[in-house]
């Protein structure tokens, strides 16, 4: 009945009724920032603002070293969270990405990373030669606590091949 329904007042009250019984009249926020490496970006959907081509007027790609400096910057904000997300990059390495997590985790440790959406985890299977499952046991280890929407998640192939150009299908996304 969740999944037929369209009314959404009435499944916002439902989760209100389930989120009061399991924790009361007790509300959590989330600080969450947003740190975005590179937007350096191979592909080319006519959704995104964000992404630029290798070589690009405001191309970026940042050292790992900038980007926790960047992060540690936030931390006066009370941050709860670092949401990361990025371009396809054609030249980083596969390594840069864990290694990544690493140093901001370290720097970091009581902030939650919310990293990589489906289509990068799709890109990192292509430039590490790793599946999925290897690249998320590593991600994970290196701190990643839950991935970030994005990417692969329009499931109508007949409307994703006129919005996207990369690979990633539905099939990927779920996996």
């Amino acid at each position: 009945a969740l999944y037929e329904s369209d009314d959404l007042a009435w499944l916002g009250g439902l989760a209100h009724e389930v989120r009061t019984r399991q924790n009361g009249d007790v509300v959590y926020f989330n600080v969450n920032r947003h740190l975005n490496m590179t937007n350096v970006c191979t592909a080319s959907c006519a959704y995104c603002s964000f992404q630029r081509k290798p070589g690009e007027k405001d191309a970026y790609t940042m050292r790992i070293e900038e980007a926790v400096r960047l992060a540690k910057a936030m931390e006066g904000e009370h941050l709860t969270e670092l949401h990361i997300v990025n371009g396809l990059h054609p030249n980083l390495p596969w390594r840069y990405y864990p290694r990544s997590l690493r140093e901001l985790k370290k720097a970091l440790p009581h902030v939650s990373l919310k990293a990589f959406t489906a289509t990068e985890i799709h890109h990192f299977e292509t430039i590490s030669g790793l599946d999925a499952g290897e690249i998320l046991d590593e991600l994970i280890d290196a701190g990643l606590e839950s991935l970030t929407g994005g990417g692969a998640e329009i499931f109508d192939w007949e409307v994703r091949q006129h919005i996207v150009d990369h690979n990633t299908h539905w099939e990927d996304w779920s996996r």
